[in-house]
């Protein structure tokens, strides 16, 4: 898996830096040069957004230049977690909850969810409803256990 995503974001940097040396030549051209820092950023912009890798790079955009590098800092930081499986955060112990017990209970969260969508598709026959709040979420919730009774 390492080797797969680090080969995955070799070609990802390549094709963006192919694309952004595109914009490079259309600044230093002689005929009509792309000028203007707002026509550089968009460009620049649907290059980056296209490939997901700005964190890479560290670009200088100026009124009728532009230019760009590698972040080596960066690229070697996630080449680091390459290959590993990281949960960052939990709030109990380890004798509440080992390690192995926290990985578990990530990937039966999937099933709960998928319970939940299907209780609500196949049996309520309701629309998915989104919620932005913790509040909204768990009125929603509350609401659902409510119906199931």
């Amino acid at each position: 898996m390492a080797a797969e995503r680090k080969k995955n974001r070799e070609e990802l940097l390549e094709a963006t830096e192919k694309e952004l040396d595109k914009i490079v030549a259309a600044t230093s051209r002689k005929a009509r040069p792309l000028k203007g820092e707002d026509n550089i950023d968009v460009r620049v912009g649907k290059v980056i957004n296209k490939f997901n890798v700005e964190k890479h790079f560290i670009i200088e955009i100026q009124e009728n230049s532009f230019s760009y590098h590698r972040n080596q800092s960066k690229i070697h930081a996630e080449a680091v977690l390459d290959g590993l499986y990281i949960i960052i955060c939990t709030y109990l112990d380890e004798e509440t909850l080992s390690a192995t017990d926290t990985v578990k209970a990530d990937k039966n969260l999937s099933q709960v969810e998928q319970a939940f969508r299907s209780y609500k598709t196949v049996d309520l026959k309701v629309r998915p409803i989104y919620h932005y709040t913790a509040e909204g979420v768990k009125a929603h919730i509350y609401v659902c256990c409510l119906i199931i009774m």
